[in-house]
């Protein structure tokens, strides 16, 4: 069933409006707007407006249900607004092909679904076999295809980021105040940024921005060349939790950022990283209701979406910006023009949400910000607990896997951890932390607290992704030796050896049978006539018969 928009009304004429009024004060002095209407009504309404009885009392059915000089007005000529003199089983086929045609992804032109729905209902070999006079024409056809509601068109043909400003969204995302609710999500810069060292390009890094909803300040950040993971998301908010003097001194940044502090809800869409186990335990164990919207619609997020298409849109300034529009880069090499490093990129990225803190916001009524800000901290109690520990904070919010222990430790990415602390647990599992820039050392959750397992061996201190890199490099050197003559010696080799097989199975073979041969028959059921070696027999001859000249001699 098509959803169809519904039919708009006609207007009346200026002409019309002016009728209704001259009639307006004869109905409203003479017809009552209850009881009967009497003929005597009726002769005298006739006399003054010259109106025939069957006009009297329809205009006066409708002046007492509505008793307005505009209910009085002649109605438009003309058929109404959405009527069509379609038969019931063409219009029936016409729906079926729109919904296979049109309401599909990528949908067509309004006028080629138009054109292929004619055609597929007049042709004399198809389905549906209509005379070209019942079928409307294409014209007709494309009014029909307009007349479909926009939530229909959106769920049918669209996806979830431009469906949403297709769809009604009653109601507001409300927040109850500081530090109540906070959004969070990510976006790939549309720049390209040089490496520190040879200033060549590199990529485009990816950028997780929070906005706190009530005073919508941009509560943390945190920009890496990663894509978004469990990592990424841990990095940021604690960096929305805790004060940035640390990192504006590090990066050399003289601005005023005093947004921090612990939130209550931390609102993020349906991405893997965000539905994780050990990122929702780490949020759950510092008081953040970890609220995950539903898969698909992102007009639950409209603050963040917001404010990265602000952000996003400030780069088309930089070196190396590769602009949202393909058309638009035409001539232009964005990684030639790149010149900006990731702490350049860093610095930048603090002056304009500086700038933005400082500038106007809609949503707050034309207040700033930091305005906002600053007003709502004084009837706020303390930012965040008095006892907090950055560093099990942080470690809290690192990617988690569920390892056993082993005698020699643990093991993960092919390196083997141990500490003392393991000897007793070997055989039990446990829960490890580890730091994607570094893997020297590793955190082993024991008893709620975070031991320190260091790498057993004599390793580089690199970080995964170089890790990771480095394994792939091996084993693409590994595949380009195989393919360079050592998978074809390795099937020459399995082929010999096959044929030793072969051959040695062969040769035992033969020689069992020769000897089965060699060996005499066995015994059966009847009779065995056994063989007799015959002996001649020995005649001694006496010594006197023997002649006297030879019997002694040697003979040759």
């Amino acid at each position: 069933m098509i959803e169809r928009k519904p039919n708009r009304t006609k207007m009346a004429s200026t002409e019309a409006l002016a009728t209704g009024a001259e009639l307006y004060p004869i109905f409203r002095r003479l017809v009552p707007l209850d009881g009967p209407l009497t003929a005597q009504i009726i002769d005298a309404v006739a006399t003054q407006s010259g109106l025939s009885e069957r006009q009297i009392r329809r205009l006066a059915a409708r002046f007492r249900a509505n008793p307005v000089a505009s209910s009085l007005a002649p109605t438009p000529r003309g058929p109404r607004i959405g009527s069509h003199r379609i038969a019931e089983t063409v219009r029936e086929a016409i729906d079926r092909l729109t919904q296979e045609l049109f309401l599909a992804k990528p949908p067509p032109t309004a006028a080629l679904a138009a054109r292929e729905i004619h055609g597929l209902l007049i042709a004399e070999d198809g389905e549906f076999c209509f005379a070209p006079g019942e079928v409307p024409s294409e014209r007709t056809l494309i009014r029909l295809i307009g007349e479909i509601s926009e939530p229909q068109r959106a769920r049918s043909s669209m996806g979830s980021k431009r469906r949403s400003a297709h769809e009604p969204h009653p109601g507001v995302y409300h927040s109850e105040g500081l530090l109540d609710l906070v959004q969070m999500d990510h976006t790939r810069a549309d720049v390209i940024l040089v490496d520190s060292v040879h200033r060549e390009e590199l990529a485009r890094p990816w950028i997780t921005l929070l906005i706190e909803v009530w005073t919508r300040s941009i509560q943390g950040f945190y920009v890496s060349f990663g894509d978004p993971s469990i990592f990424r998301c841990g990095r940021a908010v604690a960096n929305a939790l805790l004060p940035k003097e640390s990192l504006l001194e590090e990066l050399g940044v003289d601005v005023s950022y005093p947004m921090h502090g612990q939130f209550r809800r931390l609102h993020a869409d349906h991405a893997a990283p965000h539905r994780a186990e050990s990122f929702r335990r780490a949020c759950l164990a510092n008081g953040i209701d970890p609220d995950i919207r539903p898969r698909g619609p992102a007009h639950f997020g409209g603050h963040i979406e917001r404010l990265i298409g602000s952000m996003v849109g400030k780069m088309r300034l930089l070196p190396g910006a590769t602009g949202g529009n393909v058309t638009q880069r035409d001539g232009y090499d964005a990684g030639q023009a790149a010149a900006m490093t990731l702490p350049e990129f860093e610095r930048w990225l603090l002056f304009q949400i500086a700038i933005y803190h400082n500038a106007p916001h809609k949503g707050l009524g034309g207040q700033c910000p930091a305005q906002a800000w600053k007003t709502a901290v004084f009837s706020h109690s303390p930012l965040l607990p008095a006892c907090l520990d950055v560093e099990h904070l942080t470690r809290q919010f690192l990617p988690a896997r569920q390892r056993t222990v082993q005698s020699y430790g643990v093991q993960i990415l092919h390196r083997r951890y141990w500490n003392p602390v393991l000897a007793a647990r070997i055989g039990q599992q446990i829960t490890v932390h580890h730091d994607e820039r570094t893997l020297q050392r590793i955190y082993a959750e024991i008893d709620g607290q975070f031991v320190i397992l260091p790498v057993v061996g004599d390793y580089p201190d690199i970080s995964e992704p170089e890790w990771e890199a480095e394994r792939q490099r091996l084993r693409r050197a590994g595949a380009a030796f195989q393919a360079d003559g050592a998978k074809a010696a390795t099937a020459r080799y399995i082929q010999a050896a096959r044929r030793e097989v072969a051959i040695a199975r062969q040769r035992t073979a033969s020689s069992r049978q020769e000897r089965k041969r060699q060996e005499r028959e066995g015994v059966s059921h009847g009779p065995q006539v056994k063989g007799r070696i015959e002996r001649a027999e020995v005649h001694w001859i006496p010594a006197t018969d023997l002649s006297d000249d030879d019997w002694l001699k040697w003979r040759k």
